[in-house]
């Protein structure tokens, strides 16, 4: 029953300061105005909010695996109950939603506060595995920390969260997750546009925390606060179990910092497995479980390139796909300056205390030992992101791509990738090869008597540049490295075709949510309703269920067979008319 989902109350509301302008039992007693207007929010770490009601809400379609994600009756979508909550018309009893209040650096410069301005978290709830998920609404109206804008989520933004989210972890990439899609009948206006209608996306997450809600304590000099959500997060979100020999001489900040690093590598290496460019890393957006987080002017690339840039308004690419690691360290680095101090403090940490910010210093920690715990803490920080990050990166990229080409990792990861990924990589690089058919169709090559000028002749693997133009080129100068790939699967001993094209399938996906499919999907709703639904309902099952070798729904059959468009054969950047909102 949707009714005995929540966790009451919730342990990040127990556990954090909240905003006292909004801190009522009776959320129903607080002024509008407090929920609406955009304001500075001070000394807390969110905010009790109410969704704004949202007009004539529609449901358009639910994630089975998310639902069974939390272990909700799948009947439980049809009820009224369940439209009205995710649609934010309906608060459940004894819950108090919240909006929480972060900072950030958006390409590079620290931009105050900035907090989620049109997502409401709604309850916790926990499954019988003791699994744990923050059930978020975004696009349910303004909070205190909109600034400029109005709250809301047009449908084309919402489609494509919907379904990317699940895609990804359909894909085995760490990302937040996706409950359900509503239609409002909200009319949406942005940058003189014709009006668009509105959405909601029910979000879900094992928590929402971001580098930025750090960044905004320390920026106003709010060091208690500090440590008591770097304390949260280690008890609650980033749990410690056991520990490593490498953090050894690490304290329980320091440990923390290091694992969310580890986990943001994971993700980085996962999401150039499969040729993810996320577009906008602002701080912000970086979740301290290393979550692929915040879906806007995301793309799957088409065709492999690196200078990929995804985002209409990164003129510089900051944030191109090749640049994402390194964003990645940078990001890594402004996340662990508030937490320096209490990592340069080491095993005498619990004899730190910061100076009140009004009152008596006396009890204070000097300023100079101070100084020299910061100074300690961004060394072993800046140790650890140059020595330690990029061996985690390669590592967790080293194993998805061994995977994807379907050989075992060899106990020298580095030989694999000199020898095979990256000549590999460079070969599509210069033709720009579309990355996913590729991928897929390697597992029907096949090692035969023939031998390897023969089966270098006869394969089937698809090898689709972005220019037409050099498509006998690029296959001719593929062979030197099919060559190297088939001495590397014959190292192995006698090849399994059956086996090798099996476990590829399984890793490779067929169906890919490109761009231009995610289009089709959302222009449909610019006509027929009830088809557009349909045709929703067919994508999230492709994104669902990427690796099938065939689907029996037409529609899904054609997106994974069918060529790139050609007007997408352009070297564009990825944009819809708004990549934010």
């Amino acid at each position: 029953m949707l009714e005995n989902l929540p966790l009451r109350p919730a342990r990040l509301t127990q556990s954090l300061p909240a905003d006292n302008y909004t801190d009522a039992e009776d959320l129903t007693t607080v002024s509008e105005s407090l929920f609406r207007i955009s304001r500075t929010v001070h000394r807390a770490a969110f905010s009790y909010m109410l969704p704004e009601k949202s007009p004539d809400p529609e449901l358009l379609a639910v994630s089975p695996k998310a639902m069974a994600e939390i272990e909700m009756d799948p009947e439980s979508a049809n009820s009224d109950l369940f439209l009205q909550v995710f649609s934010g018309n309906t608060v459940l009893e004894n819950t108090r939603p919240w909006s929480l209040c972060y900072g950030g650096h958006q390409f590079g410069i620290f931009a105050g506060q900035l907090g989620d301005g049109r997502a409401i978290s709604l309850f916790e709830t926990e499954n019988s595995r003791g699994d744990r998920w923050e059930v978020q609404l975004k696009g349910a109206g303004r909070s205190p920390y909109a600034r400029d804008g109005d709250g809301y989520a047009v449908l084309r933004s919402s489609v494509r969260e919907f379904l990317m989210a699940e895609h990804m972890h359909a894909l085995g990439v760490p990302t937040t997750r996706a409950l359900a899609l509503i239609l409002t009948s909200r009319e949406i206006f942005r940058n003189d546009a014709p009006p668009e209608r509105g959405a909601i996306v029910t979000r879900m997450a094992p928590s929402w925390l971001r580098f930025g809600n750090f960044e905004i304590f320390y920026s106003r000099n709010d060091m208690e606060n500090v440590r008591k959500l770097a304390d949260y997060a280690i008890e609650n979100v980033v749990k410690e179990e056991g520990t490593t020999p490498s953090e050894a001489e690490d304290n329980k900040y320091m440990r923390l910092v290091r694992r969310v690093a580890k986990k943001t590598a994971k993700m980085v290496a996962e999401w150039h497995a499969i040729g993810f460019n996320h577009g906008v890393m602002n701080t912000d957006n970086m979740s301290i479980l290393g979550l692929t987080l915040d879906y806007g002017p995301y793309e799957m690339m088409d065709f492999y390139t690196p200078s990929n840039v995804c985002n209409h308004t990164d003129t510089a690419g900051q944030y191109a796909f090749k640049r994402q690691p390194t964003v990645c360290i940078f990001d890594l680095f402004k996340f662990a300056v508030p937490l320096f101090e209490l990592i340069g403090a080491k095993d005498q940490v619990d004899t730190l205390v910061f100076p009140p910010r009004e009152g008596d210093n006396a009890d204070a920690t000097d300023e100079e030992t101070r100084r020299g715990y910061r100074e300690a803490g961004k060394n072993i920080v800046t140790n650890m992101l140059s020595e330690e990050f990029s061996d985690w990166f390669m590592e967790y990229l080293h194993l998805r791509m061994t995977q994807k080409l379907g050989i075992k990792p060899s106990s020298t990861p580095s030989s694999d990738m000199n020898d095979v990924v990256i000549p590999l990589l460079d070969w599509m690089t210069e033709y720009e090869i579309d990355f996913h058919r590729f991928f897929r169709t390697l597992s029907t090559y096949e090692i035969t008597d023939a031998g390897e000028e023969k089966d270098a002749e006869t394969h089937k693997i698809e090898v689709i540049p972005r220019d037409m133009s050099r498509a006998e080129e690029s296959k001719t100068t593929l062979k030197p490295w099919l060559a190297i790939y088939r001495h590397r699967v014959l190292s192995e001993g006698t090849p399994d075709h059956a086996d090798r094209q099996r476990r590829m399938n399984s890793v490779n996906p067929r169906f890919v949510l490109r761009n231009w499919v995610a289009e089709e999907v959302i222009n449909a709703f610019e006509t027929d309703r009830d088809d557009a639904k349909e045709i929703l309902r067919s994508c999230l099952e492709g994104c669902l269920y990427p690796f099938k070798d065939h689907y029996d729904d037409d529609r899904i059959e054609r997106w994974a067979s069918e060529p790139v468009p050609e007007v997408k054969r352009k070297v564009l950047v990825c944009m819809l008319r708004e990549s934010l909102y």
